[in-house]
Order: C-alpha cells, then sequence, then structure tokens
C-alpha cells in the first residue's frame, strides 16, 4: 500500500464455509494455538443458519477482525450474545472494532432484537472504555469466575470475573460515537476505593467503602498494567497484584449492584492531582 493512503475497511456479513474457517485462522492468529476458547468453524456456521451474526472486517480480500454471536431470548424478548470480536493487532485503533459492533447493531435491530450482550473483564480499562464510552452500554451484573480458572495464556491462571455488558440498541445513546462522560464530574467524597501511589508511584489497591449513599458513585482501576509497575512474566508479583485488584473490584461490584446501583460511565478524570480511570455508578 502506497505510503499515506488511507486503508478502505469493507464490513461483510460472513455465510460461506471459507469466511467461518477465515475467522476461525484469525482467532489462532491473534491469541495462539494455546488459546483454550477457540471458536470452531462449524459452531461459527451453526451460529450464523440459527438467527446468530458473523461479520468480518476485510483489508482488500484479507480478513483483519470479525464479531461473532448467537440468537437468544430473555423471557418473550428477543436478544443476541455477542461472543467475540478480534482485530488483527497492525489494524488496531482504527476503529474497526466500532465499525463491527455498529453493523452489528444495524443488522441486528433490523431483525428485531432489542439488546445484545457480551461480557468483559473488569479491570481492562480499555475494554471498559470502548464499552462505556463509545458504545454506551450499561452493566447491573458481576459475575465472579465465569468462566473458571483456565489454561489460557489469555487468563494467566486468574479468576475469570466478567462484568456483563447490555446494549441496548433501540436507544438513541447506542448508535456509537457517544462519549457519555460529559457532565460527569468526579466528586471525591464519592470515591468508592481511594487508591494511593506507591514511593515509585504505582497505583495500589485499596478495600472499598461499602457504606456510601447518593450518586454518581466512582470506582477506580487501573488504567494500564504498568501502572502496578507489574511485569506479567514475573508471575508472583503480578498474580498477587491482580488477585487484590479483583477482590476489591468484585466486593464492590457486587454490592452496589444489589443496592440497586448500575454502571453507566466509564471516565478518565483527575483525582489527588494525578490521573485516573474510573467507573461511575448511578441508580436505576
Amino acid at each position: 500500500m502506497p505510503p499515506g493512503k488511507k486503508r478502505v475497511i469493507e464490513i461483510r456479513e460472513i455465510h460461506n464455509d471459507a469466511g467461518f474457517r477465515a475467522c476461525w485462522k484469525l482467532q489462532r492468529e491473534i491469541w495462539g494455538p494455546q488459546f483454550t476458547d477457540l471458536v470452531p468453524a462449524s459452531i461459527l456456521m451453526v451460529a450464523a443458519k440459527t438467527g446468530g451474526l458473523v461479520l468480518g472486517a476485510f483489508d482488500g480480500p484479507k480478513m483483519v477482525g470479525f464479531v461473532c454471536g448467537f440468537a437468544g431470548w430473555k423471557d418473550s424478548q428477543k436478544i443476541h450474545w455477542s461472543d467475540m470480536l478480534a482485530v488483527k493487532k497492525p489494524y488496531r485503533n482504527q476503529d474497526i472494532g466500532l465499525k463491527l459492533k455498529l453493523r452489528q447493531r444495524q443488522i441486528l435491530k433490523r431483525r428485531g432484537v432489542e439488546e445484545i450482550y457480551w461480557t468483559f473483564d473488569p479491570l481492562e480499562s480499555k475494554n471498559a472504555y470502548f464499552n462505556f464510552a463509545k458504545l454506551g452500554v450499561v452493566s447491573r451484573e458481576y459475575a465472579p469466575n465465569l468462566y473458571g480458572q483456565t489454561h489460557s495464556p489469555l487468563h494467566q491462571g486468574r479468576e475469570t470475573d466478567r462484568l456483563l455488558a447490555v446494549w441496548k440498541i433501540t436507544d438513541s445513546h447506542s448508535k456509537g460515537g457517544r462519549t457519555p462522560s460529559s457532565g460527569v464530574c468526579l466528586q471525591e467524597r464519592n470515591l468508592i476505593n481511594h487508591c494511593l501511589l506507591s514511593k515509585e508511584a504505582y497505583l495500589l489497591p485499596k478495600a472499598p467503602n461499602l457504606d456510601l449513599k447518593g450518586e454518581p458513585l466512582f470506582l477506580e482501576i487501573p488504567s494500564t498494567l504498568l501502572e502496578l509497575g507489574l511485569n506479567p512474566r514475573r508471575s508472583r508479583s503480578y498474580s498477587i497484584a491482580i488477585r487484590q485488584w479483583l477482590c476489591h473490584v468484585r466486593t464492590a461490584c457486587l454490592c452496589y449492584f444489589k443496592k440497586g446501583y448500575q454502571i453507566r460511565h466509564f471516565i478518565q478524570a483527575s483525582v489527588n492531582e494525578r490521573k485516573g480511570s474510573f467507573y461511575v455508578f448511578e441508580k436505576k
């Protein structure tokens, strides 16, 4: 491709065996053959045949990303479970994931689907920002160790806690490009966890305050793993810190969800003369 020329990425629905196999190969390329949760081509075919949806992102003939999901019901309501979204590394930070999700929304809304569900790691701030700020999801359910402890290098042996994202695709704010953090001002007295920096400027987890009232409330998570001063290859220090963070986030979410709160936003804001990343809890 000539320098400076912008890639034209096309989003297409996948219907054939070659496309399903390309999705499977892309999973292996991104997460490696040791990843235990690869979705086989046969299951992708079943999903597409039974009301689900498989979409590919293409740079010319080459697939560079995809999203897949399954049809479902919640009581009498038609829903969709979005199981996997993947984009090749050289193509990330180009809004390809967003384009896949918006096309997913467009097609499923036309089919009469009102809500799309998926789960994500509560400590992954990049995913949290994408889900809340880019798509406008809400979350009111926390699932401790949802997938169990696996041998997947993606999970690195830790418990697989997940937040459940609910994307109400009939709402006007689900069209994408919305910045839900606008107008949300962090109030220090409403901080669920007052995190501190170590002498080395590493962010330290603090036990959550479970007695706060009012709204909004703010729960801090690390902006990146670098903020913890940890190297995932140093498994002992990494796993101890992550377990501490996961324990505090789990406790806070379970407590405030039970009290009727939900997470509606994810913001970057200043607190105690430093920048932080925060889930924003509000009443339903």
